[in-house]
């Protein structure tokens, strides 16, 4: 606002209308941070959190980043869930926010990836740490991650959210694609001021749509343009044409059981990724990277 117009409808003087607004844009400007102060903080806090899998794990420098929304998407049975889950029981000690926006959440899965992990102990509560909630509608969705998840991070250690997946409260026939977009760019926005505020990872399990342009595998993630330009990093899970022997639950019998078929993570963008892939396969006791 202009002084003149503060003037009118104040009568402050000149000094008390500088005062005035040098006192405003302290209090709402951001917080200026010096470079050496970031590469402090850089090197004090987690950068990474872990997937659980060898060559995943390798391919993003650790694990998913902090701070920033993180997009695994791909095709129905590719396998996003199973690397979810693999990711919160990997993280139990430092605990998880799972979102299930479709199906309920696969608690005999996660029980079955925990007895495989390589630091399980029976006396260890592996879905205490482990904070379920249960969304249909955007509305729900955004009330969530808005007023009951920051409570929720308030008073629990929590390195890792997921919601699985996004784009389901959103995909209708009947969508009001404006109303849409302003919702995504909310969410998206509440999303990630909580994983820069409480330094967590946040992954969004994204479905695909078909693309009528270009060859070989035709798929698109789902949300469209309004939603890519809010995530940070994009992940595409893919089946491969490989097949790997699976020594987990080796047949002598019959060695067309023990062969599964090979599962490939692509770095679709990424600001501090290369465009590679990781290869892995997918056991009974989770992700498996191929030796």
């Amino acid at each position: 606002m202009a002084p003149w117009s503060i003037r009118q409808l104040t009568n402050l003087n000149s000094e008390d209308i500088a005062l005035l607004k040098n006192v405003a844009a302290e209090s709402s400007s951001p917080v200026i941070v010096t470079g050496h102060r970031l590469l402090v903080m850089k090197n004090v806090l987690p950068k990474r959190v872990a997937t659980g899998c060898m060559s995943v794990d390798g391919l993003l420098l650790g694990g998913f980043q902090r701070g920033c929304l993180t997009e695994v998407y791909g095709e129905s049975g590719s396998g996003k869930t199973q690397v979810a889950i693999q990711a919160a029981v990997s993280n139990w000690p430092s605990g998880t926010v799972y979102i299930c926006t479709e199906d309920l959440f696969p608690v005999k899965r996660f029980n079955q990836i925990s007895k495989n992990n390589i630091n399980y102990h029976p006396s260890h509560d592996y879905g205490k740490s482990v904070f379920v909630e249960h969304v249909t509608e955007s509305q729900e969705l955004l009330s969530c991650i808005r007023i009951r998840l920051p409570k929720l991070l308030e008073s629990n250690n929590v390195s890792l959210v997921v919601i699985d997946s996004v784009a389901a409260p959103f995909r209708s026939e009947t969508t009001n694609y404006i109303q849409r977009a302003e919702e995504l760019r909310e969410m998206a926005i509440s999303l990630l001021k909580v994983a820069r505020e409480f330094n967590l990872a946040v992954v969004c399990i994204n479905q695909v749509t078909s693309s009528m342009e270009g060859t070989g595998d035709n798929v698109l993630p789902s949300l469209g343009l309004a939603w890519s330009n809010m995530v940070a990093t994009r992940l595409w899970l893919r089946k491969s044409r490989s097949i790997c022997l699976n020594q987990d639950n080796y047949h002598h019998e019959d060695m067309a059981q023990n062969m599964v078929q090979v599962r490939e993570l692509y770095v679709a963008f990424a600001p501090d990724l290369p465009n590679e892939a990781a290869e892995f396969i997918i056991t009974e006791s989770g992700l498996k990277a191929i030796q």
